[in-house]
């Protein structure tokens, strides 16, 4: 799809809506994000590799030339009012990853129980992370995108219902959340990243169920979280399906930002213990530090991701990043960003099916990037 004709069909879509709410009486609010960024993999160890910046979406570069698909996304949010208790929520995301291809991320109703207790029915985004709710809105991020050996994972939505319960705890702001549902991926791009491109697999999580726990209180904020489902994977050609059993998610994250002092800090621990082809444990780590001068943050960041799997002969993954990141503010909802990562690749051959050496080698990458907000 066409920039011109996407922004064109955005704008009759708001308009379409907006006569919609006001035939019935209801307040429509509708709002928007943007990132353009384009990027260039410098130098790479494997001539026939990749490197994945987003692996939930499968977004990859795999060339030397500047490209602008792979970070690039357009979103548009609109919330529709019936009255102080309920409202309805619904976002779609254009990404250049998907050649333009809409997704359809977030569409749930919302019902104000109290002051203290909200209750969500609908589709939303999956909270195994600190960033998750917001891993799509550039603007959100200190980074030109966030570290893809962190928040890369298989499934990022679900479908279902969450209750949230906003408190005080003496001098910190506290919200608790829980949450149910279940989610279907088809041909899912995540699994392309080792199968290869013309690859086609759905893959399904059934019984999600979590917490997740956020305290905040002056320049700190802290974030815990645990979820476990059941999953499966299938081939739309065969019709096998595969049962990998129960996984379970384990989060912490801190977040500070004292006075110029911006930090970044995130651990994730994930276990398959019943998966088919090889019990797996991963583990992931991201720890940025950032110091504001006026309108500009620049920041280092390392990332890293280690898969182990405890069958021989079955290869394990381990990645690093370091990633220097610049950001400068152009008003209150846009900035710029350049980034700089060096990705070292310590997995063992075999991780993937379609470069000669089963690994994706190590890289260095450069970013820009505009983000915006509407």
């Amino acid at each position: 799809m066409k920039p011109s004709t996407l922004i064109h069909s955005l704008a009759i879509g708001l308009a379409a809506l907006t006569l919609a709410g006001a035939a019935l009486a209801v307040e429509f609010t509708g709002s928007g994000f943007l990132t353009l960024a384009a990027g260039k993999t410098l130098s790479k160890e494997t001539p026939d590799g990749y490197t994945v910046v987003d692996y939930g979406q499968g977004a990859i570069y795999n060339t030397n030339q500047w490209k602008i698909g792979p970070d690039s996304k357009l979103g548009l949010q609109g919330i529709a009012t019936f009255n102080p208790q309920w409202s309805l929520t619904a976002q779609a995301v254009f990404r250049g990853a998907a050649n333009g291809k809409a997704d359809l991320e977030w569409l749930y109703a919302t019902w104000q129980a109290s002051d203290d207790i909200t209750v969500q029915i609908g589709r939303k985004r999956l909270p195994l992370f600190y960033y998750s709710e917001s891993q799509d809105i550039g603007l959100s991020l200190p980074w030109a995108r966030l570290p893809s050996q962190a928040y890369g994972w298989d499934v990022v939505n679900f479908n279902g219902a969450n209750v949230i319960y906003h408190s005080k705890l003496g001098d910190w702001n506290s919200s608790a959340e829980m949450f149910y549902g279940n989610e279907t991926r088809k041909n899912n791009p995540y699994l392309q990243i080792y199968s290869g491109p013309g690859s086609h697999t759905d893959e399904s999580w059934k019984n999600i169920a979590g917490v997740d726990w956020t305290l905040a209180h002056d320049w700190l904020e802290l974030r815990f979280s645990a979820v476990q489902s059941y999953w499966q994977t299938s081939d739309p050609s065969t019709g096998d399906v595969t049962d990998n059993g129960r996984q379970s998610f384990l989060s912490a994250a801190a977040i500070i930002d004292y006075e110029d002092w911006v930090v970044r800090s995130e651990y994730s621990k994930i276990d398959r213990p019943k998966e088919v082809a090889s019990p797996e444990h991963d583990w992931a780590l991201l720890f940025g530090v950032g110091y504001r001068f006026g309108k500009w943050l620049p920041m280092i960041t390392h990332a890293n991701y280690h898969g182990n799997y405890t069958v021989a002969g079955t290869p394990n993954e381990r990645i690093d990043d370091l990633a220097l990141s610049l950001r400068y503010d152009l008003t209150a909802s846009s900035d710029i960003k350049a980034q700089f990562d060096i990705l070292h690749d310590h997995s063992e051959p075999g991780i993937n099916t379609f470069t000669n050496s089963g690994r994706y080698g190590n890289a260095k990458m450069i970013t820009f990037s505009y983000d915006m907000m509407f």
